[in-house]
């Protein structure tokens, strides 16, 4: 082979394998081009309202649209669906909530955040708080008491059978050794309203929901889900300081997620814009407002907390044969 010939199929050998090598970079540097779709199953709400607002500020960054849709309907499978059976190229994403670790433990058949999903980043949290009538108990501790003194009269609201809220108060008559009995609500603002009218004793419920009755004066907050205490009521302990042992670290989550095999570099490119919006203490002042936390924005710790509720959720499920709401 000719001396010049060979030197040029080395030269276009090299280009190609730099290019190979060079690709993810490229493509993230690239993406997006085009305007990217976020389905949700939230008309409104805040679940509704961070996710417009993540939207938005991914829109500013990327100077390219973030046009949120919403699929409601099937406590969130249809927006999921959709977006596993789109192409994994970051252009189809879906913002859902912690409900989903739920609904894939109590039916192998739902959408499942590990299986069938790549998780790109929590946007924001909350913890579900254990609430009463203000002077019920006085604190914790005292609704632990009444509860072991007379099983079975202390009646706990949820949002809803197979809810985040529903299932920590069976994970509470398990691990505190109590007999609460759960009265499912259609929705927040009537789980309020039972606990102040007395026909329900305590609600599980986002921090969310309940805040402004709490600062009211209205209810009392007994203790919160999270392992740290809520920068937005820093006085209410956690279930862990008041002696829960084996709860994780749970609450109301909104996280984006892409489809299964989402390339690395669109998780890496969507994570870090994620995390600078989350830095932004007018986001972080709008989110507060909400009575709302910034989480973790990794992708790893997203994965992380998946995990933890599954594990936690299936053992419940399996230990107490509990109902759902599919």
């Amino acid at each position: 082979m000719p001396y010049e010939l060979s030197r040029l199929l080395k030269l276009a050998a090299t280009l190609v394998f730099a290019a190979i090598g060079l690709a993810p970079q490229v493509f993230a540097q690239a993406y997006p081009d085009k305007p990217v779709k976020v389905l949700m199953p939230w008309q409104d709400g805040f679940p509704a309202n961070a996710t417009r607002l993540y939207a938005k500020e991914l829109a500013d960054r990327y100077r390219q649209p973030f046009v949120v849709d919403v699929r409601a309907g099937a406590g969130g499978e249809l927006a999921a669906r959709q977006i596993i059976q789109s192409a994994a190229d970051g252009y189809s994403l879906l913002s859902t909530g912690s409900s989903i670790t739920i609904r894939s433990v109590t039916d192998a058949n739902n959408a499942d955040s590990e299986r069938d999903l790549t998780p790109i980043a929590q946007l924001v949290t909350t913890p579900y708080v254990l609430v009463a009538r203000a002077g019920k108990y006085g604190s914790f501790k005292g609704f632990i008491d009444a509860a072991r003194a007379q099983p079975g009269s202390i009646n706990f609201a949820s949002a809803g059978v197979g809810t985040g809220m529903h299932y920590l108060g069976e994970l509470l008559n398990v691990n505190a050794g109590i007999h609460i009995v759960h009265v499912p609500y259609s929705t927040g603002s009537r789980q309020l309203q039972a606990v102040l009218a007395g026909d329900v004793q305590i609600a599980i419920i986002s921090l969310v929901t309940a805040l402004p009755q709490i600062n009211a004066g209205q209810l009392e907050a007994l203790a919160v889900s999270s392992h740290r205490r809520s920068r937005v009521a820093p006085g209410v302990p956690t279930l862990r300081e008041a002696g829960i042992a084996g709860v994780p670290d749970i609450g109301a989550w909104i996280a984006l997620f892409g489809p299964k095999n989402l390339p690395p570099a669109v998780v890496k490119s969507l994570s870090e814009q994620i995390a600078a919006i989350a830095a932004d203490p007018a986001v972080a002042k709008t989110v507060a407002s909400w009575g709302a936390e910034i989480p973790d924005t990794r992708a790893s710790y997203l994965e992380e907390i998946i995990r933890a509720e599954k594990t936690t959720w299936a053992r419940l499920v399996k230990e107490k044969n509990l109902a759902t709401g599919n």
